[in-house]
């Protein structure tokens, strides 16, 4: 049995500490929520499901809880009115959350991923009050019509032995897989090989049914809570135990024991109570307290609620008519000390046993503390308690002060002053310190005084500096650390040699510490001694090192600093490893309000407020009082708090996060919203995100429970979201979700490439359209120059050829009065040919002037041929043109020139060096272009001629030639073959070689 118990509890998902049981209600830490809060009012029944959400259920329909934010549930097919109001709820492990409707009954079972599936149709059992599951699948109802048990989705009734179906209040099976009932007759266990109910207990009125930590079953009513006798068959106590029915899934309507096995009622008669375990398991029987002894147990008025649930964190939450309550451990507790007057400027030492002593200085009580214990009162009255050199306790009155050292009391009388009757009277002690040498007092009536050699002596007989606001002993005999109100720090020796140290970093000091390090602390911060200067130690949040009036040190060399934003705990390694390097910021945690710190650090008395004793249990003094923490079993949340994801929000909609989610086209910018189930200290829950797509690593949120982005383009995203608790358990898995923004029609591929063609078509036509207007004024310049050329024609054969056609006609004239064989007559003779050759040869280039007709190129060729076929008279030419239906074609005025001059180059070329026998002259005016073909069978060229490279003479006709093809935008190839003949071929398309080009509109529009 005892290893079955341990399995079930290794099963259970608490693992942080459970309530403590020597907690005084009123030192619980209690928060609420209430309606202005957003909880629902009149909750009556509460679940948590494996997610770690907390359901609740009332009359205004099904909310989930996070700790923070209250979720309305809109159930499927809830227009309909039976679905609006759920009477009772269930968790299953597995994470399905059972419903039954308060308007019509039924059951539904609502899945994790959102699904409603209906177990029974409503209207076929009356609505449940209470719930349990069987581990071999069924399910069991309390209603109005009796027990009713739910087999493979079929109801029925089960009677009760003697107990009238409408009596039955209470289901329950425990983990031992027992069938509990309870009904107004009495207390019920099934027996299931019989099939039928065995009464244990009668009762006279309504019981609950719970179950104590010891696996013992019990029946609570608000006046009794007792425990059902065992079953005397023990092999049933070794059954295979049952997880379905573990605390925590579901709530119970008058009383729970909690996981240590505290004891807590709703109504005990009238109020909220709690008894503690080591009561319970005392007795089998907890009577409730009459209604003014409750009060006075508990220190507070609790309203009573209709349900309790302890969760997963072992907190304990109340349902109330106006919300919600929710009870847990503080990590700091609150020691309770009948103190008569003002807590606040309480003294405080550990002597050298490790014995915590404390004492009020207006109540003049002094008590010893000890974790656990109830405080333990002195006989001896004193306004303030402090330590010696060696560790004993002084403990002071207006009088004397009373020193105890290993069992020796010594008394030390104070100053005499007498007062207006002439006698001595009581001085009010504001502080004592021994630095082993000299023993200093202050008092409201003396100021600082100092003890020396057996005297009193006044401030003045000693070396000291003006404006000490504090001191205390250093770590060797007659050291005293004094902190100056100019800000600075300075060590008093036991020669009176005074050695000062600027430390303005800290501002107004609170507090020295001697130890290990000589830390100094202030309102501004804390800095610590090295190498002889005061360094300031930085943290993440600048408040949480300011004010620091108490520190301790535990054996692991960790710190603990009792300071204004709480208790401030830094381990040993991040303490060295600021020291060595003061840039980098001090890692530490904070224990504030939320783990239990009532008021701030204590400041007034100035006096250390944090000491440490043998037990581990470190005390701090503050303005609320007298704290404690365990250092030795500090309480950890180790539930891992369960992120999810809400949904994504954009400007105009929300989203909710479901599979194959898809926002609108061109969202650009949008929210994700997200939340983690933890509810011990949910505001203490952080975050961190990515976004796959739009983030490189992990986004630190802090708290924020939104991620924003902005100018996101379309693409399927992921986004995943994990948290951390406030002892920093991160989540098992993180919660993603997964959506899709389509592009707009700017956005898709296809638009893109078609804005790209279309950026490439206006660059080209935007190119033709530059051609055109360079042709344009080509043409321009070409007409320009074909007009000065006819007006050169005109003008040479008006004028020039006409007055030496005159001389020619007056001088043949002339010739021909002359004798035949006369002197004159044959010395003008050669004049007269010359003259007429002169008027040739001006024709000539009238008409080349003015030609512009279509054989103008075939022309040119045959004449330079018949030149140099005389000086070549064995080369044979054969000039072919290829036209279109076979006639040529007019070429274009600006390109006929350089054609001409590139065929004659090549032609001279053929019949001046090639040697050939045979030259092939080609024209072809094809529609797509004019071709130019040159081509001998003479001796070819070498490889530089053929490259148009100049040779040794100058010679430049090829070079000439490529140039005037590179000009009109010709193709021009020229070839040759050693001893078998060379060719020149030039191509132009037709849309430059052509007058007469046909040409498609578009190229009309924009030009050639």
């Amino acid at each position: 049995m005892l290893s079955r118990f341990i399995l079930l509890l290794a099963l259970l998902p608490a693992t942080a500490l459970a309530l403590n049981p020597l907690t005084p209600l009123a030192d619980y830490n209690h928060a609420s929520w209430l309606t202005k809060d957003g909880a629902p009012p009149e909750i009556h029944s509460m679940a948590q499901t494996r997610d770690g959400w907390l359901w609740v259920t009332g009359p205004n329909g099904l909310y989930r809880f996070d700790g923070v934010r209250f979720e309305k549930q809109n159930l499927p097919g809830s227009e309909h009115p039976s679905r609006r109001r759920v009477s009772n709820i269930r968790a299953h492990p597995n994470g399905d959350l059972y419903l039954s409707y308060a308007l019509g009954g039924g059951l539904s079972v609502l899945h994790p991923d959102g699904r409603l599936e209906e177990i029974i149709p409503t209207g076929k059992t009356q609505p449940s009050t209470q719930m349990a599951f069987d581990d071999n699948g069924d399910i069991w109802l309390t209603t109005n019509d009796g027990l009713i048990r739910v087999h493979v989705r079929q109801a029925e009734r089960v009677a009760v032995a003697q107990a009238p179906a409408k009596e039955i209040s209470d289901v329950r099976i425990d983990r031992y897989g027992r069938l509990w009932v309870t009904a107004l007759t009495g207390a019920y266990l099934y027996d299931r090989a019989s099939g039928k109910f065995e009464m244990v207990r009668s009762l006279s009125t309504p019981a609950a049914l719970i179950e104590s930590p010891d696996g013992r079953i019990w029946t609570a009513t608000q006046q009794q809570v007792q425990a059902l006798p065992a079953p005397s068959d023990s092999a049933a106590r070794m059954g295979k135990p049952n997880l379905v029915n573990t605390p925590g899934f579901g709530s119970d309507w008058n009383a729970r024991f909690d996981h240590d096995g505290n004891l807590w009622q709703l109504k005990c008669p009238t109020d909220l109570c709690v008894t503690p375990a080591h009561v319970v398991a005392a007795t089998g029987t907890i009577n409730a307290p009459a209604p003014d002894q409750a009060k006075a147990a508990q220190g507070v008025r609790n309203p009573a609620g209709s349900a309790l649930l302890e969760d997963r964190e072992h907190n304990i939450w109340i349902a109330t008519q106006e919300g919600l309550d929710r009870y847990r451990n503080n990590r700091l507790r609150r020691q309770r000390i009948p103190l008569e007057m003002s807590p606040m400027i309480s003294t405080m030492i550990t002597d050298g046993d490790g014995q915590l002593w404390v004492a009020n200085p207006y109540a003049s009580n002094v008590w010893r503390l000890k974790g656990g214990a109830e405080p333990e009162r002195e006989s001896l009255s004193a306004q303030l308690v402090a330590r010696d050199f060696n560790g004993g306790v002084m403990l002071a009155n207006g009088r004397e002060i009373e020193s105890r050292y290993q069992g020796k009391i010594t008394k030390i009388a104070l100053p005499e002053l007498p007062g207006s009757d002439g006698k001595p009277r009581d001085l009010t002690v504001l502080g004592v310190t021994d630095d082993g040498k000299r023993l200093w007092l202050v008092t409201a009536q003396t100021g600082l005084i100092g003890r020396r050699d057996g005297q009193w002596l006044p401030r003045a007989k000693f070396k000291l500096p003006p404006g000490v606001i504090l001191g205390v002993p250093g770590t060797k005999a007659g050291q005293l650390w004094i902190a100056l109100a100019d800000g600075n720090i300075a060590l008093f020796d036991e020669n009176e040699k005074l050695t000062t140290y600027t430390a303005s970093m800290i501002g107004l000091a609170t507090g020295i510490f001697t130890g290990e390090d000589i830390v100094a602390s202030g309102d501004q911060g804390l800095a610590v001694l090295v190498n002889g200067a005061f360094r300031q130690l930085q943290g993440a949040d600048p408040e949480v090192l300011q004010d620091i009036s108490g520190l301790a040190i535990t054996p692991d060399g960790d710190r603990w600093l009792n300071g204004g934003k709480g208790l401030v705990h830094v381990r040993s390694a991040d303490w060295k490893a600021s020291l060595a390097n003061p840039a980098l910021p001090l890692r530490y945690e904070l224990f504030g309000l939320q783990d239990g710190y009532a008021g701030k650090a204590m400041l007034l008395n100035r006096h250390p407020s944090a000491k440490l004793d043998k037990d581990g249990q470190l005390w701090l003094a503050s303005t609320a009082g007298v704290l404690r923490f365990d250092t030795r079993a500090i309480q950890r949340n180790a539930v891992a708090p369960v992120a999810t994801v809400y949904g994504v929000n954009t400007a105009t909609a929300s989203y909710k996060n479901m599979p194959g989610l898809v926002l609108p086209a061109g969202s650009k910018s949008f929210n994700i919203s997200y939340a983690a189930a933890s509810l011990s200290q949910p505001e203490s829950v952080r975050f961190q995100y990515r976004l796959d797509g739009a983030d490189s690593d992990w986004q630190e949120a802090g708290l924020r429970r939104a991620a924003y982005y902005t100018n996101m383009g379309p693409g399927t995203y992921r986004f995943q979201v994990r948290a951390v608790n406030e002892d920093g358990v991160w989540s098992e898995q993180p919660a993603s979700a997964v959506f899709e923004i389509p592009p707009t029609l700017m956005q898709t591929l296809w638009f893109k490439a078609a804005c790209l063609l279309a950026v490439a078509a206006a660059l080209y036509l935007l190119y033709l359209y530059r051609l055109r207007i360079v042709t344009a004024r080509l043409e321009e310049r070409m007409e320009v120059r074909l007009a000065e050329r006819e007006r050169i024609a005109r003008t040479l054969h008006d004028t020039v050829l006409q007055s030496v056609q005159g001389v020619v006609l007056r001088l043949d004239a002339a010739v021909d009065s002359l004798p035949d064989d006369s002197a004159a007559r044959k010395s003008l003779a050669p004049v007269l040919h010359s003259a007429r050759a002169s008027i040739s040869e001006g024709r000539a280039q009238v008409h080349e002037l003015r030609s512009a007709e279509v054989d103008e190129l075939e022309c040119r060729l045959r004449d330079v041929a018949a030149l140099l076929s005389v000086s070549y008279p064995g080369v044979q030419l054969a000039l072919q043109v290829d036209g279109i239906d076979g006639a040529d074609r007019a070429l274009r005025a600006g390109v006929v020139e350089d054609i001409s001059e590139i065929a004659c180059e090549a032609l001279r070329n053929a019949y001046q060096h090639a040697q050939a026998a045979h030259i092939e002259v080609r024209l072809g005016y094809s529609a797509e272009q004019f071709t130019l073909l040159v081509r001998d069978d003479g001796r070819g060229m070498q490889p530089a001629a053929a490259a148009a490279a100049p040779d040794a003479r100058g010679h430049w006709g090829l070079v000439g030639m490529r140039e005037r093809a590179a000009r009109i935008g010709a193709a021009l190839e020229i070839s040759s073959t050693q001893d078998k003949g060379s060719s020149v071929t030039m191509s132009l398309p037709a849309r430059r070689a052509y007058a007469d080009n046909h040409a498609p509109w578009w190229r009309r529009l924009f030009g050639n």
